[in-house]
Parts: structure tokens; sequence; C-alpha cells
């Protein structure tokens, strides 16, 4: 059971190791953001256009991002049932949760000074906040993760996960609403006992100190992150996450000089960048996830007709066995009351086929039942027709919409294609060549399935009797 739920386990890209191509797109990537931070530190003092509106746009993108992000993580998390997949997922949800508040808070967008009471160092708390909090998530993540290969065990789950999965679910979402509650409340009613970050418009020296304090925080989480491998693909995405906070911590907060100017708007742009990059990833494993349910659907119908294929044929012989015998005879049998049709029945089996086995040996006796059955179906022509190994050297031939002298006229036909095989028989009683002996019989108004197999056999044991190698039909009152 181990086993099988490590290969699930391994089916996520999330928790599988980073190959060579995840780790060089994830460098181009780091790298790509690297030289667009250089080239932007330059000008991130300098004053752009003030335009309110591009916060509602922009943290509404955020804040959808991350719920999507921790919905995702989540719900592996409901699957791998792992600390480390809990922490990074709330942490995602205190982004998305702090993100609207600080979007509800932000002067100048919903009203003057912000909803929610909001003073004039709300928002500038809040921006602390959430960019100081994520990433104790991260450090929370890399010191729960296992180091083992596939970075996840069952026997380390949370305490609370007795209770199952989705009650641990909805108290990290509680938990989380009320430490960003708690943070906003502090940042709207206790505002007065907190630093001044923003003074006009432009930041304090006592900003700069708690943005670069938080952002030694982040590379903290990076560093461990980077310490606590063998890395897996969230590893290695959540590491790219890591150096866009880095560079939106910079810009926006320490290389430039206030609101509205080009570090601002950058580092927003990392924020973005920061919250859908591994949101893409998240979402291109399930693509890869759909694909492979769909192929696995796909072999699977394919496992399930060829299972269903040997159930109801015979693995020697190919024809249907006993099973589908009955399950077929039983159909004919309803159709041929409701339609008023006909239906006839032959069995035959193959004269003195265990001297041919003992002399010729078990081997070349299966070669025979398989050349006999060949034979047998080769006389089946018409649709409805069926040939069937009903057991050993027995067979069966269930012959719809046919009366007696058709069904006659098919088993003598099937006699000569056996005889035409002209299988060496040197211990035969009755021809130097294999042969079979038949009884046909139809079904009648009052006879049932086991009836007409009763009146077939009758007249098989009737062909041996009088000598084998022949075909008997008479009717089922005559047997």
């Amino acid at each position: 059971m181990q086993i099988e739920v490590s290969r699930e386990r391994r089916l996520f890209l999330s928790t599988g190791p980073a190959g060579r191509r995840e780790v060089w797109f994830a460098l181009a990537a780091v790298l790509v953001s690297g030289l667009l931070f250089l080239a932007a530190l330059p000008v991130a003092t300098m004053q752009l256009a003030a335009m309110p509106a591009f916060i509602p746009a922009y943290e509404s993108a955020l804040v959808i991002c991350d719920l999507i992000t921790a919905v995702l993580l989540f719900g592996q998390f409901n699957f791998l049932r792992t600390r480390a997949l809990f922490a990074l997922a709330s942490g995602y949800l205190f982004t998305a949760f702090i993100a609207f508040a600080h979007a509800l808070t932000f002067p100048g967008v919903f009203s003057s000074t912000g909803w929610l009471g909001a003073g004039t160092q709300t928002t500038a708390w809040l921006y602390m906040f959430w960019h100081g909090g994520f990433p104790l998530f991260v450090i929370a993540y890399a010191l729960l993760k296992e180091n083992g290969s596939e970075g996840i065990r069952m026997s380390g789950a949370i305490g609370l996960l007795r209770g199952g999965a989705g009650l641990a679910i909805l108290a990290g979402v509680v938990a989380v609403l009320a430490v960003v509650s708690g943070l906003t409340v502090m940042a709207t009613v206790g505002e007065k006992l907190l630093p001044v970050l923003v003074l006009d418009g432009r930041f304090t020296p006592a900003l700069y100190l708690v943005v670069w304090a938080f952002w030694l925080l982040s590379l903290l989480a990076l560093v461990i992150l980077w310490f606590r491998g063998p890395h897996n693909v969230l590893d290695l995405w959540l590491m790219v996450v890591m150096c866009a906070w880095l560079f939106d911590i910079a810009l926006s907060a320490g290389f430039n000089g206030g609101r509205y100017d080009v570090g601002w708007y950058g580092g927003r742009m990392y924020g973005l960048l920061a919250a859908s990059s591994l949101l893409i990833v998240l979402l291109v494993e399930t693509g890869m996830h759909y694909a492979r349910l769909a192929q696995l659907s796909a072999e699977l119908s394919v496992a399930n007709d060829a299972l269903k294929q040997l159930s109801l044929h015979d693995g020697l012989t190919g024809l249907p066995n006993r099973r589908f015998f009955d399950t077929y005879l039983a159909a004919q049998i309803g159709a041929a009351r409701r339609y008023q049709r006909r239906l006839a029945l032959v069995l035959c089996d193959i004269d003195s086929f265990k001297p041919y086995n003992d002399h010729y040996g078990h081997q070349a006796g299966d070669e025979c039942l398989k050349e006999v059955a060949a034979a047998l179906r080769s006389c089946c022509r018409r649709p409805g027709d069926m040939a069937a190994r009903y057991g050993g050297e027995e067979f069966a031939l269930i012959l719809p919409d046919t009366d007696l002298n058709g069904a006659a006229r098919i088993a003598e036909a099937a006699r000569d294609a056996v005889a035409e095989l002209r299988i060496p028989h040197a211990h035969s009683l009755v021809a130097p060549y294999v042969s079979i002996s038949g009884g046909v019989a139809i079904l009648l108004a009052t006879s049932d399935a086991e009836q007409l197999i009763t009146a077939a056999d009758q007249t098989l044991f009737l062909a041996k009797k009088s000598g084998r190698n022949r075909m008997v039909s008479v009717p089922a009152e005559a047997a």
C-alpha cells in the first residue's frame, strides 16, 4: 500500500525532483528579472503620474492569483497530507487576504483616506506586514519539508489531520483570516502607536529600516529554501518567487523615493511576477494531470476490453467460453420467444481425444483443439451464429433462426470441416484422422436452456452410441 501511495505522489510535479530543463527555465526567469531590475535601478526615483486606479487593478490580479495558488496547494495538501504544503498554501492565502485589505485602505482609491478607518500610515504598514509575513510561511515550508526525494511523508502530517484534511484546511483559513484581521486592526486602530513610514507621499528613514529588515528576512527564506535540498519542482519555482519578492521590496520600497515613481510601479510588476509564476507552474501541472488522466482512461478502457475478452473467451482456442455460452444462449432463447423464431443447438466433441492426448502429447492435443475450434468457427457464417468451447474437448454451436434440418446441415458441414483437416489419429476407433461426433436439438415451445442443452447432449450420446464420427439430429421428444 505504501508503494502505491508513493507512486501516486510522484505524479505531482510539485513534489517530483527538479530536472535539468526545470532548472534552466528557473535560472532564465531569475536572470531576466535581475537584468530588468538593474535596468530600472538608475531611474527608480523618477516620479511618474499618480494613478490611484492602478492599485485596485493590480491588487485584484494579485488576490486572484494568490487565491487560485492557495486552492491548488490546498488541493495537493488534501492528497499528500504534509505540513510543508499546508504552511505554503496558508502563506499564499495570507498574501491574498492582506493584499485585499491593503487595496481597501489605500488612500485615494475608494476614498481620500481609504476604507476600514485607515490612517496615513495604514497602507504602508500593511505592505510591511504583507512582505514580512510571507517569508515566514516560506521558512516554515522549508523547515517542515522532508529531505527525501519525494519530499513528503504521511507520518509527518500534523495532528489536526486526524480529523480530516478538510477540517485542517478550514482551520487554516480561519487562522489566516484572524491573523490578517489582527494586523489590519493594528495598522488602523493602532496606527498612532507605530512609527511613521510615509510623510506627504515620501518615504521616511524608518520605512527604509523596516524595509531592509524584511528584505533580509526574505533573503533568509531564500537561503533556507536553497539549503533544504534536494529540491523538487515546487522548491525551484518558489525560489524564483522569492527572488522576484526581493526585487519587489528593493525596487518599490528600498531604492525609490516614494509612491508613484518608477521603482514603486516597477516593484509592483515584480509582485505580480511573484504571484503568477508559481501559479503558472501549478496550472501547467494541472493540465498535464488532465492529459495523463485522459491517457490513463484510454489505457484503462483498452485493458477493460482485454479483460472482458479474456473473461468471456477460452484462452487456448479463442472461442467463447462456457460463461459466454450460457449468457448468449439465454439471450437467444429470450429473442426466440419474443419474436417467435427458431433456435438450434449443436453439441459435439472430438472422438477418442484421450487416446490422442496420451499418444501424441498434450502439446499436440492443444494444437488439435485449436484447429478443430477454427474449423467449427468457419461454419458459423451468419452474424448470430456462435461456436463456443463447452468444456474439455466438447464444443457447441448456437444457431439462431435455424430449424432442425438447417441445423443438421450445418452440423454435417462442421464434421466435414474437421475431417478435411486430416489430423492423423492412429488410435482412433472410427477413422485414421481426427473426427467429431455431435448431436442437434431445437428449442421447443416449453423448453428452457437447460432442457435444450439436455436434448442436444442426448443426441450427442446417440451419435457416440451409433459408432461416432457422425451427427445425429432427432426431435427432443424422440430423444
